[in-house]
């Protein structure tokens, strides 16, 4: 059904265009030059179409960015990709700085001759101050787990430093009906030490990446493996690894060694089996390298699958003992390094815990 002739439409276009107020739309020409102007684009950088049509669009941006020519840097890519887009400081007309989003796109005519550009500018100052609060906030908030975690952790092992000397020293002395709860006050202080650990990590999991470098899989696993031998040893285990040789990626050895370390720790807890059967691997797939723990234990409920990454929440079926911390904590590392975790599981028939990298 017909809307309009072709300049009724085009008409209308323009007068939509014209008075869009939360966004900056105008038209540059070939060089740069501001050839259009809207109410948008006169609230958020505050010159009327008068005082800036002609004028380069450079006159937006930072002294640095110009002198490093960064203008005409983003024509270039518009032209050779079709269109250009960043977020940085821009400067209005009475000199103070705002954060934008700009997209810059290379415009032809019908017959595919250049004419110019369509600049879209979008003010995201508040924005982007929200999202420097909350960084800060939780930096704090980082800062004070570490720290109470840290100051808790003195006190409650000399609690725990006591009652075990005098159960040793003193057991003969002590009444009977006393010796359980001092072996209560033991396994609570040790209880209550593994959740300062597991806080104290889950803290610094939270803090910026350190620099990336190439993390090979197959030797982290030999260390985690070596480090979990006397469990694996109790367990009855049976680990087979299928991690190739060529299996790196960008990452923090440490972190990566930590998340492995957690899964195979989960992996014999919850194997339900006398003697487990686990298997770890790493196949290479769009870029990433997807590195699995797998156990063929009791399984995990498909609407657990999300919850047991959320912090101090556990499956129902998980009795085995934990601090509800592990898996939270594989995933701020994971995610903090640009990649993804997850589980593939189904009710007695085990469990897939995974993380993908970027390949190195």
């Amino acid at each position: 059904m017909s809307v309009g002739t072709n300049d009724q439409r085009t008409q209308r276009l323009v007068l939509l265009v014209e008075q869009v107020r939360d966004y900056a739309i105008f038209m540059l020409d070939p060089t740069g030059h501001v050839a259009t102007w809207n109410r948008g684009a006169e609230r958020i950088k505050g010159y009327r179409a008068e005082e800036i049509i002609g004028r380069h669009f450079s006159t937006f941006y930072t002294p640095d960015a110009v002198a490093r020519d960064h203008p005409a840097y983003e024509l270039e890519v518009a032209i050779k990709e079709g269109r250009f887009e960043e977020e940085g400081w821009r400067v209005r007309k009475d000199g103070t700085r705002f954060w934008a989003n700009v997209v810059i796109t290379t415009i032809y005519d019908r017959e595919g001759e250049h004419i110019g550009f369509g600049k879209v500018t979008r003010d995201l100052t508040e924005r982007r101050a929200l999202q420097q609060d909350l960084l800060r906030s939780n930096a704090d908030l980082q800062r004070f787990a570490s720290l109470a975690a840290h100051d808790l952790a003195e006190p409650l092992r000399t609690i725990g430093g006591f009652a075990d000397l005098i159960q040793r020293r003193y057991l003969e002395q002590l009444p009977e009906e006393a010796v359980p709860f001092f072996q209560q006050i033991v396994l609570g202080v040790a209880r209550m030490d593994s959740l300062i650990e597991s806080l104290l990590g889950y803290a610094r999991a939270g803090e910026p990446p350190p620099s990336e470098r190439f993390v090979a899989i197959e030797p982290v696993v030999r260390g985690v493996l070596k480090d979990l031998a006397a469990a694996v040893e109790n367990s009855g285990a049976r680990i087979d690894v299928e991690v190739p040789e060529e299996a790196e990626v960008r990452a923090g050895e440490y972190g990566v060694a930590l998340v492995l370390q957690n899964l195979v720790t989960n992996a014999l807890k919850f194997s339900g089996e006398d003697h487990p059967r686990i298997e770890i691997s790493a196949r290479e797939r769009n870029g990433e390298w997807r590195v699995g723990v797998r156990d063929h234990g009791v399984g995990i409920e498909p609407a657990d699958a999300e919850m047991i990454f959320e912090p101090f929440r556990r499956a129902d079926n998980a009795d085995a003992p934990g601090t509800g911390l592990g898996l939270t904590t594989c995933r701020r590392i994971i995610e903090r390094h640009g990649g993804s975790i997850g589980v593939d599981s189904q009710p007695g028939e085990g469990s897939e815990f995974w993380f993908s990298l970027p390949a190195a």
